[in-house]
């Protein structure tokens, strides 16, 4: 049985994105991913990167989408912290190829 909340698990992944260590862009992908799945991906070799919990918390992200549910829905002010978490990553966008 999972030990965490949807919140705690999107609220910590935050976190984690916003300290700038070694495992906050793998959770910045998790959370953009889970939030715009067309423009954001996550390497799965990378959720190696992230500790127990936070790959537990990562789980719970991608569960909520698996569920219908937008993670930026399950936080206070979602949408600002999900902007700010884009501007903050957006060189992380998927490079798309146009259709030719």
């Amino acid at each position: 049985m999972n030990p965490f909340s949807p919140t705690q698990s999107v609220e910590t992944l935050l976190t984690e994105a916003n300290r700038h260590t070694g495992a906050s862009e793998i959770a910045a992908q998790v959370l953009l991913s889970a939030w715009n799945s067309r423009d954001f991906t996550v390497p799965v070799e990378n959720l190696s990167l992230l500790d127990g919990d936070n790959y537990q918390h990562a789980i719970n992200v991608m569960d909520l989408r698996y569920h219908g549910r937008a993670p930026q829905s399950v936080i206070a002010n979602g949408d600002k912290k999900f902007h700010a978490l884009w501007r903050d990553w957006s060189h992380l966008e998927t490079q798309r190829k146009e259709a030719a």
